[in-house]
């Protein structure tokens, strides 16, 4: 949600999602969707410890919900956007790629010519298989279905209708609904039904899905139930090797990168998160602010982030589903460290020549944060004096640019950053500043700035160095240390 406040759709989700559902209920383990007695309850939001570590609430959007507000803030921002369309054949050589697509109503194919392509084309990605990018990973634990569905559960829901997901065990099938419409229509994930614990494709009848609508569901009576299809998925555990072709201009993203268990909610934000390393990434290459190695980055940075954030979705299936304590896997985090925590040891940083020299530790407890060179800039409340002293966020001053703050008054750090060969947004914050004002002090304080240092944030809102000027000056050390980021040191 972070990702999406910087982007502006932050309000447009939060109404969809309460239009559908209790942001603070979390979800529900009970024996039937209607009726059975509740077995647990997980990821209840606790908003006044949320609030201490990010601006954002986390919200529950399906993609039918979410996908539209993408669409239409990619279209304002001059996004082509063509569906029936599949990409049958490219060609990559040093100067880009060719790409035959094909659209699929009308059967013609045409040819484009792009300087690189992002293949977000799903775990059978045929990107990965023609790039012949192998896979690593604890691997393949079954074939689970989907059942989509129109029925009116309106009248038997009561206060389960607002939970984001409702996962269902009891002797006759273990699943979990995702309700839309405020529960007029959805999704029933199926992993066992009677003794089946495995789902090859087109094993499933009509018959199957509406006995498992009715197990999971506990409604007696005869509804009108509507099955509009069923979709088979394997649950796994799986990361790919590389991120990116050998030429370096046609890269993997999302599910066709790496697989992880639905347990944890953790697939769909990290695909978000490869794209955000990915984009800003390409902007500043294919504005010629950037040297082209940058661009590897994006496997150096987002593989082994994907590979630990993988680990904690799997520690989540062996402990909540697999039940199999024999299974070697990491210790499992809590969900705000997986979420806002990792923390980068190698990629686009300049660990060499400021305060952070040491590599970070994996992993940084945003409760209790130690914001370092590779980690994320913390949340800190502070006011705007320039807009009538509105309560913003420290992430609310990343947009789109890199961005230097500081905690001293006049800070000569201020000028060096206007004087830079790319935009650098500058920010004194300070308990005095009339521009952007740190009241508590906190920012001094919980990033140990000491007198004459500053922090540059990447445009992804990551810490890309900590540290002071040389003796060269504040100019020439902002200088050389985004020269170093961008890719553009030799």
């Amino acid at each position: 949600m972070e990702i999406f406040r910087q982007l502006g759709l932050e309000e447009d989700m939060l109404r969809a999602s309460k239009s559908n559902f209790d942001l603070d209920a979390g979800m529900l383990l009970v024996e039937r969707l209607i009726g059975g007695k509740v077995i647990a309850k997980m990821q209840e939001a606790d908003p006044e410890q949320t609030a201490k570590i990010t601006p954002c609430k986390r919200v529950w959007l399906t993609q039918n919900m979410f996908e539209p507000l993408l669409r239409r803030e990619a279209h304002r921002f001059g996004a082509k956007q063509d569906f029936s369309t599949r990409v049958v054949h490219y060609d990559e050589d040093d100067d880009g790629v060719i790409v035959v697509v094909q659209n699929l109503t009308t059967g013609k194919y045409s040819k484009h010519k792009t300087q690189y392509l992002v293949a977000c084309d799903g775990n059978r990605s045929p990107t990965r298989r023609k790039e012949g990018i192998e896979w690593i990973g604890p691997g393949t634990f079954g074939n689970n279905i989907s059942i989509n569905f129109r029925a009116d559960l309106t009248p038997y829901l009561g206060s389960r209708a607002v939970h984001g997901v409702t996962y269902v065990v009891n002797k006759d099938v273990s699943g979990g609904f995702r309700l839309e419409d405020g529960g007029k229509r959805g999704f029933l994930i199926v992993s066992r039904l009677r003794d089946r614990h495995d789902f090859e494709p087109d094993s499933v009848t009509e018959q199957d899905a509406r006995d498992a609508f009715f197990a999971a569901s506990g409604i007696q009576e005869d509804i009108s139930l509507d099955i509009d299809f069923v979709s088979y998925w394997s649950v796994a555990a799986l990361n790919c090797t590389q991120y990116a072709s050998q030429r370096g201009r046609v890269f993997l993203a999302g599910d066709a990168a790496h697989i992880m268990p639905p347990t944890g909610g953790m697939g769909g934000n990290t695909g978000i998160q490869d794209a955000y390393n990915l984009a800003w990434k390409l902007a500043y290459v294919l504005k010629g602010l950037a040297d082209a190695s940058l661009l590897k980055t994006y496997t150096i940075e987002r593989q082994p982030a994907a590979e630990s954030t993988m680990q904690q979705a799997f520690s989540r299936l062996v402990n909540r589903v697999l039940e199999d304590k024999a299974v070697v896997h990491d210790e499992e985090l809590p969900d705000e460290v997986c979420e806002l925590g990792y923390c980068y040891r190698t990629g686009a940083f300049d660990f060499d020549n400021g305060k952070d020299k040491e590599t970070p530790k994996a992993w940084d407890n945003p409760h209790k944060p130690n914001p370092v060179t590779g980690s994320r800039l913390p949340h800190i409340n502070l006011i705007d004096r320039t807009r009538n002293d509105k309560a913003i966020s420290s992430l609310d001053l990343v947009r789109v640019n890199f961005v230097l703050l500081t905690a001293d008054s006049s800070s000569p750090w201020l000028p060096a950053a206007a004087a830079q060969a790319v935009t650098v947004d500058a920010f004194e914050l300070s308990q005095r500043s009339n521009r952007i004002a740190d009241t508590d002090g906190r920012f001094k304080e919980l990033c140990s700035m000491d007198d004459g240092e500053a922090i540059l944030i990447r445009p992804d809102g990551l810490i890309a160095w900590r540290g002071k000027a040389s003796c060269g000056g504040h100019s020439e050390t902002l200088a050389a240390v985004l020269s170093k980021v961008l890719g553009l040191c030799r």
